[in-house]
C-alpha cells in the first residue's frame, strides 16, 4: 500500500489553500492529541467560596511525545517542552503571541509541501505593481489532491457501511486515520461512537482489500510482511471525551488571550 505521509494540516492546505493559518494550527493540535503526542487532562475543582465544582483542562506530553515529527508539529510541541503541562487557556495564550499563523501556513507548511513536490512557488505581480509568490499543485500534488478528496468524500457511506459491511467500514477508519477531522459529515459524537463498535470486531478481510493507499505515515509496527497496513483503532476513546476543552482553546486563541495565568511545573523544578 502506498502513504501519502501526509498530516491533516498539510492535506488541508493541498485540498484546500485558502484555509487560515489558524485553523491550520488548531488541525495540528487535534491531530497530535489523537495520535498521543500531547495529552489533555482534565482535572476537578471545587471552589470553597461557592461551593461549586469546576473543571480545568490542561495539555501535556503524551504517550508517544519523543517520535519524529514534522516541523510544522515540532513548533507546537517545543511550547510544551519546557513544561510539565501547561493550564489550556496559558497554552492558548503562548500559541497565540508565539505562532504567526501566516508564517506557520506559508514556512512550515507549504515551503515543506515545496519539497516534496506537491506545490511548486511561481512569482506573480499584484496590480503590475506588487511582487508576490503564489504557490501552486504539481502533477503530484494534484494527484494527491484527488486522492484525499475521495478519500474524505467517502466519509459519508461510514453510516451505511457500519450496518451492512464492517469489514469496509473498519478498512475506511484504518485508511484516512486522523483525516477525518477533515470531513465535515460526522462529530466527534458520531465517531466515537463508530470506533467503540469497530473495535470490538475482527473483520475476516485485510484493508488492502478495500485501499490500495493512506494518507499518513504510520508506525512500522502496523504494517504487515507485505507492506500493507492492518486495520487498527486510530482513535482513543478517553482523549476524544476530553475534546470539548478545545472549544475553550479556539475562543481563547482567537481572541488573543488576555493575561491568564496557569498552572504546571517547569521541568527544572
Amino acid at each position: 500500500m502506498e502513504s501519502l505521509n501526509l498530516t491533516p494540516a498539510e492535506s488541508l492546505i493541498i485540498i484546500s489553500p485558502e484555509s487560515s493559518g489558524n485553523e491550520m494550527i488548531r488541525l495540528t493540535l487535534m491531530d497530535l492529541v489523537l495520535r498521543r503526542v500531547l495529552n489533555i487532562i482534565i482535572e476537578e475543582h471545587e471552589s470553597k467560596f461557592l461551593k461549586k465544582h469546576y473543571n480545568t483542562a490542561f495539555i501535556g506530553e503524551g504517550d508517544s511525545f519523543n517520535i519524529e515529527l514534522k516541523p510544522h508539529e515540532e513548533i507546537l510541541t517545543n511550547l510544551i517542552l519546557e513544561h510539565y503541562r501547561l493550564e489550556m487557556k496559558k497554552f492558548a495564550k503562548i500559541v497565540h503571541n508565539e505562532v504567526n499563523s501566516a508564517e506557520y501556513k506559508n514556512k512550515c507548511l507549504r515551503n515543506t509541501l515545496v519539497g516534496k513536490g506537491y506545490l511548486k512557488k511561481q512569482r506573480k505581480m499584484l496590480l503590475s505593481l506588487m511582487p508576490y509568490t503564489s504557490y501552486i499543485l504539481t502533477d503530484k500534488g494534484i494527484k494527491a489532491r484527488d486522492k484525499i478528496v475521495e478519500l474524505i468524500d467517502e466519509a459519508k457511506y461510514l453510516h451505511k457501511w457500519v450496518k451492512e459491511d464492517l469489514g469496509r467500514a473498519k478498512a475506511y477508519l484504518s485508511v484516512i486515520g486522523t483525516h477525518i477531522l477533515l470531513s465535515n459529515v460526522y462529530d466527534l459524537e458520531d465517531i466515537k461512537k463508530f470506533n467503540k463498535m469497530l473495535s470490538q470486531i475482527e473483520p475476516e478481510s485485510k484493508v488492502s482489500d478495500y485501499y490500495s493507499y493512506y494518507l499518513y505515515a504510520v508506525p512500522l509496527g502496523y504494517l504487515d510482511e507485505f507492506g500493507d497496513l492492518n486495520s487498527f483503532d486510530f482513535l482513543d476513546m478517553s482523549v476524544l471525551d476530553n475534546f470539548d476543552s478545545f472549544d475553550d482553546f479556539y475562543s481563547d486563541f482567537d481572541a488573543g488571550a488576555g493575561d491568564m495565568g496557569y498552572e504546571g511545573k517547569r521541568r527544572s523544578e
